[in-house]
């Protein structure tokens, strides 16, 4: 008991020596002042207690570093992250400026992981006011007897920070002081803090609980009552608060006349923190207050990256949630282009976006450099991280950071350039341009086109595109920099009003580049309407009919209208000259006549027609439509050709007899190439035939005539002359006529062959008076299947022409019954029974209207070789002998280049026999 009565005593006069010395040191200090004094520095190793050879300097109180004695201002917010365990982020959390501004870097140790740093409310005024002149308030720790207030009396509580935004689960730090009236920091005070109700968290610690003995003896202590209210006391000297972690970057330096408290929240929220003084007498300055905002969330703005110039590039912000690291929903990030290189933001062209997380917590938009200045550089962007409004709070800031993105070559731009108003049905052209503004040869280039409008039709391009499905790929192959820019032109149309476009992809996957142009049009409805109406589809010989809708959709009336309706050779408007007119006198707003255009299908295959409306004052409009015509049904086919069979009368045996067969085109369109073929018995031979018409033996008992066309209504007449050859009363010859187009009819006729000299009748059929046909060139008598040539030697040539009528090459109308190209067979023999032919020559002469495609020949040691330059003339060599009987097979296939009859002739030469000559005639059609 009496060791601690000692103990006691020595205690007291231990405090009371303390104030004895402060009070004798007190003058001194006065007339130090705020003078610059210089001390030892203390060895931050703990080797030793100083370092030798080096000082600090205690700064004056009208310098930046603080007041009297040590009494250091509160320090600014950028020089610690104070109030918060967060380690500071590689980008400024400083207020940005309304210029452009660099990015900063702040070095930070590569022994610790960096987590992301929070916006701060700016700090309030540090305690810091000098004096002024040469009289200084003294700092008052006792009470004056004259009743002047102390600096605690006199002072108001400083907190820091007045706002920060923490994660859940970690723990924010909050400084606090009573800056007296003197402008410092005053010593030993309580303070009292209070956790409002409505907050979430609690506290964990406060400060002041580390006094000395001397200062626990003087009420109140520091203590946590609960986690919603805890007592301190300032300091008295500096403190260094760690927070037990092997970096100092998380420490905070307490200075004289500060305390803290720790506060810490496992939930979402708002945490409101009331700092009381209760010596300050002022009631507007005894009071300050904090506010933390507590949210689920870690965020990584994005990093510096480099991107390819002319591409475009993602900027992805992820904010994660501090609790399990899933992604965080619906969090706001604002980014903002503040300098560097001219970019945007993709698709708006704008120079800020704003973009919301994903369930992935990502938040993304898209980069590029504007058109036309693809070219290296760097761009700098700010970026905002906004928690959106929840639990009645509005959406708060949470981060401001600068990332940039830096552009290299090589690199792809494309523009597409296109009119920004077109017609409805009115075709319009866009011009893509690709560049290489790189230093670097682009690879591999495609262009190809993205989200065609349904509304767009593709008419053509140049170069000529691939097609898949809806999508167009042009490969441009290697492209140079610097060179000059590749050029596609597309045309196009809509097919309905208002703005219509597409997008156009240049891509490198070698390089792996990839950016792409869009272009728009406004599509408008012409001046004058004009709508079509009327079937799809029809068959050859239908005939159809078209209602022309004309609308008048200007704001005042129309006159002197105008219709010209062109159509191809493949529509027949009976009684009509192409092209067909009507005509309007005047048209009302709004007003619609409705004009019928009757058309007769002539020809299978797509058939268009052209409408073209002129009106006063200039108004125009055009269309065009067309129909697919397919071959004629049966029923049409089976009645649109006629046969009849006349004549036969009976014969001697020796004799003949003429039969004729009448072939009419009862349809309204025409028949091309109907052909009539005539089979009889084997008791009658066929020795005549109408002149003027080609024919062909299929065999010695079968005879093909060809008819060449027959136009609707018009009637060929065949006659051909019959020999008896037996003795037969039903010697029957069948008559059929066909047609490519699928139409066929067919007849009998039964000839009589009596024995001779029991009819009184000539033997010799009169052909005058039998009928005209129509064809090109004459066969003559028709007693031996092949013609041969005239010839005065052992050489014949026989030329034939498998078809008789072709198409020109280049027609603009094309006719899918027509063939394009013809076979010419032809072949040279030796007639003699026993004489040898040497150096046989054959020359095949090849008219202007034709061209010689292809050419075949049986012995393969021949040899066809251009005789001139014109491609007129050719010869078969190394013919060296035709032996007696033998005979050489050609066929040449040849194509119409000019309309006409043209006639292509064989000729045969040989030392050794006269020569022969034969040919046959084509018919190009346009």
């Amino acid at each position: 008991m009496g060791s601690h009565i000692q103990l006691r005593r020595w205690n007291v006069r231990w405090t009371c020596a303390k104030l004895a010395l402060l009070v004798a040191a007190w003058p001194l200090v006065w007339q130090v002042g705020c003078a610059r004094l210089r001390l030892p520095s203390i060895d931050p190793t703990g080797n030793r207690i100083f370092v030798p050879g080096n000082s600090t300097s205690l700064l004056s109180p009208r310098t930046n570093g603080g007041g009297c004695l040590g009494l250091n201002p509160l320090r600014n917010q950028s020089d610690a992250n104070v109030g918060g365990v967060f380690q500071p982020a590689p980008f400024s959390t400083a207020p940005l400026p309304a210029g452009p501004t660099p990015v900063v870097q702040n070095p930070v140790p590569p022994s610790y992981p960096i987590q992301p740093a929070f916006q701060h409310a700016p700090d309030p005024p540090p305690c810091n006011q000098p004096a002024v002149g040469k009289h200084r308030q003294v700092k008052h720790v006792i009470p004056k007897i004259d009743g002047r207030k102390t600096p605690g009396q006199n002072g108001q509580i400083i907190m820091t920070p007045s706002r920060i935004v923490a994660p859940v689960n970690s723990e924010v730090v909050v400084l606090a002081g009573i800056c007296g009236g003197n402008g410092f920091f005053v010593k030993n005070q309580p303070l009292e803090w209070m956790l409002s109700n409505n907050s979430v968290g609690q506290i964990i610690e406060v400060g002041g609980m580390n006094h000395a003995a001397f200062n626990k003896l003087v009420p109140p202590t520091s203590r946590k009552h609960d986690g919603q209210y805890a007592q301190g006391r300032t300091g008295l000297k500096n403190i260094l608060l760690t927070r037990g972690t092997p970096t100092p970057v998380d420490d905070i330096e307490l200075v004289e006349g500060q305390t803290y408290i720790s506060v810490a929240s496992a939930s979402p929220g708002t945490s409101y923190i009331t700092g009381f003084a209760p010596n300050a007498e002022g009631w507007d300055r005894r009071r300050a207050s904090t506010i933390i905002h507590w949210v689920d969330g870690l965020w990584s703005i994005p990093a510096p990256a480099n991107a390819t110039a002319g591409t475009v590039y993602p900027l992805t912000t992820v904010i994660s949630r501090s609790t399990d690291a899933g992604g965080v929903e619906g969090w706001t990030v604002r980014y903002a282009i503040v300098g560097g290189a001219p970019a945007e933001f993709a698709p708006a062209g704008s120079q800020t976006a704003e973009a919301r997380t994903d369930n992935e917590g990502r938040g993304t938009v898209q980069l590029r450099q504007v058109s036309g200045q693809f070219e290296p550089g760097t761009t700098q962007v700010r970026v905002d991280v906004v928690r959106p409004a929840m639990l009645g709070e509005p959406e708060l800031v949470v981060e401001s950071g600068i990332t940039s993105v830096t552009w290299s070559a090589p690199a792809l731009t494309i523009r597409a350039i296109g009119p920004r108003t077109a017609g409805v049905d009115e075709s319009f052209n866009y011009r893509l341009e690709v560049t290489n503004p790189g230093d670097q040869t682009a690879r591999d280039v495609v262009v190809r086109t993205k989200n065609l409008d349904e509304a767009i039709e593709y008419i053509s391009a140049t170069p000529k595109p691939t097609e898949y499905g809806r999508q167009f790929e042009w490969k441009l192959g290697d492209i140079a920099p610097g060179s000059q820019p590749r050029v596609i032109d597309v045309q196009l149309k809509s097919k309905k009003r208002g703005n219509v476009g597409m997008c156009f992809e240049v891509a490198s996957d070698a390089d792996r580049l990839r950016t792409e142009a869009c272009a728009e049009t406004e599509i408008a409805a012409p001046c004058i309407g004009l709508d079509i109406d009327g079937p799809t589809f029809a068959r050859i010989g239908e005939t159809v009919t078209f209602n022309l809708n004309v609308q008048n959709q200007c704001d005042e009336p129309l006159e002197n209208i105008r219709l010209t309706v062109r159509h191809d050779q493949g529509l027949l408007n009976p009684g009509k000259s192409n092209p067909i007119s009507f005509d309007l006198d005047k048209l009302q707003f709004n007003e619609t006549r409705t004009l019928p255009l009757t058309l007769t299908a002539q020809a299978p295959g797509t058939r268009c027609f052209d409408v073209e409306i002129t009106a006063q004052n200039g108004h125009t409009s055009s269309a065009r439509r067309c129909i697919e015509v397919g071959a004629q049904s049966s029923q049409q086919l089976q009645t649109q050709i006629g046969l009849e069979l006349s004549g036969g009368r009976p014969m001697n045996l020796g004799g003949e007899t003429l039969v004729t067969a009448r072939v009419t085109n009862r349809g309204n369109t025409p028949l091309d190439n109907p052909v009539l073929t005539n089979r009889f018995a084997s008791s009658i031979a066929a020795v005549n035939l109408t002149d003027g018409l080609k024919y062909d033996w299929l065999s010695d008992n079968e005879l093909a005539v060809y008819l060449g066309q027959i136009q609707p209504g018009q009637t060929v007449d065949l006659s051909v002359a019959y020999q008896g050859l037996v003795v037969d009363t039903n010697a029957v010859s069948e008559f059929s006529v066909t047609t490519p187009q699928g139409a066929n009819a067919s007849e009998k006729i039964s000839l009589r062959v009596e024995p001779a000299g029991t009819l009184n009748q000539p033997d010799q059929p009169d052909f005058s008076g039998s009928g005209s046909a129509s064809g090109t060139g004459t066969q003559g008598p028709i007693g031996i299947p092949s013609d041969p040539g005239p010839s005065t030697g052992d050489l014949s040539v026989a030329v034939r022409a498998v078809q008789r009528s072709i198409q020109v090459q280049n027609s603009a109308q094309p006719n899918a019954s027509t063939p394009k190209s013809a076979n010419v067979e032809f072949v040279v023999k030796n007639n003699s029974r026993s004489n040898l032919l040497r150096d046989v020559d054959i020359t095949i002469n090849v008219p202007t209207g034709l061209q010689l495609t292809e050419f075949n020949y049986g012995p393969t040691n021949l040899e066809l070789v251009r005789k001139n330059s014109d491609d007129t003339q050719f010869y078969v060599r190394r013919v060296v002998e035709l032996r007696a009987g033998e005979e050489l097979k050609f066929i040449a296939t040849v194509v119409g280049i000019v309309p006409g009859s043209s006639n292509f002739s064989v000729q045969a030469q040989s030392p050794d026999s006269a020569g022969a000559i034969n040919g046959d005639s084509i018919s190009v059609l346009q």
